[in-house]
């Protein structure tokens, strides 16, 4: 049984990394050639001094940083306060591999601990219940919060 709560935790991280895309790669640090080496269409968010935007990109030269969003977006570099590179696939992977991993520890304490006698549901299938349900829950979030964006540019 604890081989299979294990497999069950450890799946979801083994196979994460042949099903999320090859991650945009910036060179070390943080500055304006760096967006502009980004490959045209990724996706960024955007932090000016006064709005924000998430789009994808579209050009960016010395001074201007073109973008899509229904319409086109132009901002001035001065106007710039960061750029971030958006990995929601990244984020959900994440989100559900410590969803799945909670989910599993508190589903096993809830169900009592090992199964002595008769049990109607053991403690594996609540273990697995919770791991499905925390799994889902922290995908979920880890989509909609993609806290694994990484900055690529921070005005100086």
């Amino acid at each position: 049984m604890r081989t299979y709560l294990l497999a069950l935790t450890l799946l979801p991280a083994l196979s994460a990394p042949t099903q999320q895309p090859a991650p945009v790669a910036a060179p070390a640090g943080a500055n304006w050639q760096h967006v502009q080496a980004l490959p045209v269409g990724t996706n960024i968010n955007i932090k000016a001094k006064t709005s924000h935007a998430s789009c994808k990109l579209k050009s960016a030269d010395a001074d201007t940083l073109t973008c899509s969003h229904g319409k086109d977006l132009v901002f001035q570099r001065t106007d710039i306060v960061n750029i971030k590179v958006q990995h929601r696939g990244r984020s959900t992977l994440v989100g559900l591999a410590v969803g799945v991993g909670v989910g599993a520890g508190v589903g096993y304490a809830a169900a009592g601990g090992p199964c002595n006698g008769i049990c109607i549901i053991g403690p594996g299938t609540v273990a697995a219940a919770g791991a499905v349900g925390f799994g889902a829950i922290g995908s979920v979030v880890g989509y909609f919060t993609d806290f694994t964006k990484s900055t690529v540019y921070k005005a100086p």
